[in-house]
Formats: structure tokens, C-alpha cells, sequence
């Protein structure tokens, strides 16, 4: 595909993302394109994922070999290092077993945006599109400014060839998890992108009726939103529609059976007591109803066949979400312990260094470790933030199927009705990874986690060390 050409579907959107998670072995590629190579692939991933752990393994204990430590810090270094290889290691092992499955996901969504075309919908991936490329251009921007400014620090331990290979093996990891993270963040977009058109297309096609003129008993739609929490709305509508389905069942009946009669009695009129001309006349009236009764219920199918269409691609999409929670879900968990494990890790170094020993700060040092800080926090905010707004976009179609509930009086709508909503419902949209959900709560829950730790390892490391000569020459 061109560059700035409009992609027409969402695997184009991120073919700069695959490319690369081909290149860093997470993914079995394909050459030439649909051609799948299973086997050159397990190849390649094994060569990276071997040069990766010994390289790691043999740089860093060289480095740390020119480092005096603490007690504590020399536990904590090594537990990352053996973290984040066993990271890297499961995250490619990961990739490249479930490339198969990401591509059922790019086949279901391609099928979803086909479907929302034939209903009219545009499904446009151009924000999508820039954003994936310019992340990756600008993390490999980042990549560089990082290498310039480490590099006069790690050449002072180590020779120029060894300082290089450290820092590409160090940022290959970083981008690892990096890429997981935004993969997910992209495919968690995408799928609030197709909830908000389904909603669009709810409000478009069958609703008549404005939501602020809508009556919920004495409240307004507005109102009643503000008042009920999500799982109070959610019973009180069960149980308002089952009970208002039998009543518009009972009667529909009656009115079927009272039309029924007055249709054989004015049949029985016009055949033996009116004139023929009075008799014409009504059969005219009863064929126009008639014909008005088949248009109105022509129009009812209709909007039963779309909303069916619907609930379908809903129920499709809350599949697909089920499978990136799964693919992925591992990856997201490993990288929040990542998180925690790096901002605990900077808190103590920046305490031991600057506040116990108070050495010189070193403005490099700085830099390094708040930015990558900074970037570890940023990665769960924009992570949460997406998840809970593709959720809440998600569930919002109940509310709309509940308004259109309430202005459609056809009994074959407000069975589907009922149905998509039991659907709704059986399967709510969470994003979650190993039972813990992904909204605005994860954030704080890292950070109490990080303050925990960081008060039990300062404690532990004024118990554990002995005396005060072990200094380290920055």
C-alpha cells in the first residue's frame, strides 16, 4: 500500500505494525503475501529469541561485573534482568502461536465493515492509519535520541562494540513491549469505532422518536440514565419488558379478534341487507386496509431484519473482543507487573542515590530513568482510558434498544428487542486480562502497589546492609 493512500480496510491500517512485529519474530510471516512460511518463521523466531537471552544474559553481568551494588540493589537488577528476558521470550512465543488467530480477528472485522456498508455506514480507518505510523516513527525517533545519550555513560564501563550491542538489545526489549501494548490499544479502538457506528445506525434507522421525548414511567431517558446505575437498568428493563410483552400480546389478540369480527359482520352486511352499490363501497374500504395493514407490516420486517443484523454484528464484535483479550491478555498482564516492577525499581535508585548516599546528580541518568517512567505511566493511562470508553460505548447500545423499546408498539420487535438485550447482557464488553478489568481503577492500583513496595524494600534495605563503605563510583 502507498503511503497517505486511504486504507480500505483495517489490516492496511496496521500493515506498518505488522510488518514489524514480523521483523521483531512475533508474528510467522508470510512471503509473498498469503503465502504462509510456518517453518522459516520458527526458525527466525528461534535465532532471535537465542541471541536475544544469551546476548542479555552476557551483557549485563558484564556490566554489573564494573558495578559495586547494594545488597538489595543487586537483588532487585538481577530480578529485572531475569524479568523482562522471560518478557521478551514469552511475548514472541506468544505472537507467533496466535498468528492465526489474529488473522480470524482481521478477517471478522473486515466482514463487520462489509456488512456495515451494505447498511450504509462508512467505516473510515485514516485516524487509525496516521496514528499507528506515527507512533512507530516516533518511537524510533526516540530510539535514537536514547542511544545519543546513553552512550557517553556506557562507554565509560564498558568498550564501544559492547555499548552499542547493549543498547540495541536493551531498546529491542522495550520495543517489544511496547508494541503489544499499542497493538492492543489499536485493535481496542477499532472495536469502539464499530460499537459507536452500530449505535449510530440505532439512532438513524430506528428510533422515530427524539430520546428527550421518550417517557420512562415519570422520568425522561436523560433523567433515568442519571438516576439508575448500569445493573438497576438493566433488571428493572427485563422485567418492565416481559411485563409490557404480555400485555401487548393480550392485546394485540383482542384487537385481532375484534377486527375478525367486525370484518365477517360487515361482510355479513354487505352481503345480505346493503345495497350493492353501499356493497362495493365497503369492500373497497376493507381492501385498502388491507393494503395499508401489508405495507405496515412490510415496514416491520424490515426494521426486524435490520435490527437482527444488528444484534448480530454486535454479538460478533463482543466475540472478537473475547479473542483479543485472549491473545493478548498474558502480554497486558506480564507488562503491568513490568510496570510495577520498573517504577519501584526507579523510586529506590533515585532514594538510594540522591537521598541515602546523596550522590551528584548525573542529569543523564535523570532523564533516562524519569523517561522511562514517564513512559510506563502514560502506556496504562492511555491503555485504561481506551478500554473504559470502547466498554461504556459498548454497553450504551442497551440503552438505545431500551428507548426504542418504548416507542415501537410491533410485538415481533419487542421480541428482538427482548432477545438483543438478554444478549447484551449474557455478554457484557469488559476488557480484562486474567480477571482484572482494564479501566481508570488500574492506575491507581499500580501505584498503591509501587508504594507498597518501595516502603518495604527501603526498610528491607536499611536491615540488610551491614555497613556503609560499599559505594558506587558514577
Amino acid at each position: 500500500m502507498k503511503l497517505f493512500t486511504r486504507p480500505k480496510c483495517f489490516s492496511e491500517a496496521i500493515a506498518l505494525m505488522t510488518s514489524l512485529n514480523c521483523l521483531l519474530g512475533l508474528r510467522a510471516f508470510e512471503y509473498p503475501r498469503g503465502y504462509s512460511r510456518p517453518i522459516l518463521s520458527l526458525i527466525y523466531f528461534l535465532f532471535i529469541c537465542g541471541l536475544y537471552s544469551c546476548s542479555s544474559l552476557y551483557l549485563e553481568r558484564k556490566y554489573n561485573s564494573n558495578v559495586a551494588l547494594m545488597k538489595l540493589e543487586y537483588i532487585l537488577y538481577e530480578v529485572l534482568m531475569y524479568v523482562t528476558i522471560v518478557s521478551v521470550i514469552l511475548k514472541m512465543l506468544l505472537g507467533w502461536w496466535h498468528t492465526k488467530k489474529f488473522k480470524v480477528c482481521y478477517k471478522k472485522i473486515f466482514k463487520i465493515d462489509e456488512t456495515l456498508g451494505q447498511l450504509g455506514l462508512s467505516v473510515n480507518y485514516n485516524g487509525i492509519y496516521f496514528v499507528t505510523n506515527g507512533i512507530i516513527i516516533m518511537w524510533i525517533t526516540v530510539f535514537l535520541i536514547a542511544i545519543i545519550i546513553s552512550f557517553p555513560h556506557l562507554k565509560k564501563r564498558v568498550d564501544t562494540f559492547t555499548a552499542i550491542y547493549m543498547l540495541l538489545i536493551y531498546m529491542y526489549s522495550l520495543t517489544v513491549s511496547g508494541i503489544n501494548v499499542f497493538e492492543f490499544y489499536i485493535f481496542v479502538k477499532c472495536l469502539q469505532m464499530k460499537f459507536k457506528l452500530i449505535n449510530q445506525l440505532l439512532y438513524e434507522k430506528l428510533i422515530n422518536l427524539s430520546t428527550k421525548e421518550i417517557k420512562l414511567g415519570i422520568f425522561e431517558l436523560k433523567d433515568y440514565t442519571k438516576i439508575m446505575n448500569v445493573e438497576q437498568r438493566k433488571h428493572i428493563f427485563l422485567k418492565n419488558m416481559m411485563f409490557q410483552l404480555r400485555q401487548r400480546k393480550q392485546s394485540r389478540m383482542n384487537v385481532f379478534v375484534s377486527e375478525e369480527s367486525q370484518n365477517r359482520l360487515a361482510s355479513q352486511i354487505g352481503t345480505e341487507f346493503l345495497p350493492s352499490q353501499f356493497k362495493k363501497q365497503l369492500q373497497s374500504k376493507l381492501r385498502n386496509r388491507s393494503r395499508r395493514h401489508s405495507a405496515t407490516m412490510a415496514k416491520c420486517q424490515e426494521r426486524k431484519h435490520l435490527l437482527q443484523i444488528i444484534k448480530q454484528v454486535h454479538l460478533e464484535l463482543c466475540k472478537i473482543t473475547k479473542i483479543v483479550c485472549t491473545i493478548l491478555g498474558v502480554q497486558i498482564a506480564w507488562e503491568i507487573g513490568e510496570i510495577i516492577l520498573i517504577l519501584t525499581g526507579s523510586l529506590y535508585y533515585f532514594y538510594i542515590r540522591y537521598i541515602t548516599q546523596q550522590y551528584k546528580v548525573l542529569i543523564e541518568q535523570i532523564i533516562l530513568i524519569s523517561a522511562l517512567s514517564f513512559m510506563s505511566i502514560l502506556k496504562t493511562i492511555y491503555l485504561s482510558y481506551v478500554c473504559k470508553n470502547a466498554a461504556n460505548e459498548a454497553n450504551k447500545t442497551i440503552e438505545i434498544i431500551h428507548a426504542i423499546y418504548g416507542c415501537d408498539a410491533d410485538t415481533d420487535m419487542q421480541e428482538e428487542i427482548q432477545q438483543f438485550s438478554i444478549q447484551i447482557l449474557q455478554s457484557p464488553v469488559t476488557f480484562f486480562v486474567f480477571g482484572v478489568t482494564l479501566d481508570n481503577r488500574i492506575l491507581s492500583s499500580i501505584l498503591k502497589t509501587v508504594s507498597t513496595y518501595i516502603v518495604i524494600m527501603i526498610q528491607m534495605g536499611h536491615s540488610l546492609e551491614s555497613n556503609n563503605d560499599v559505594q558506587l563510583d558514577i
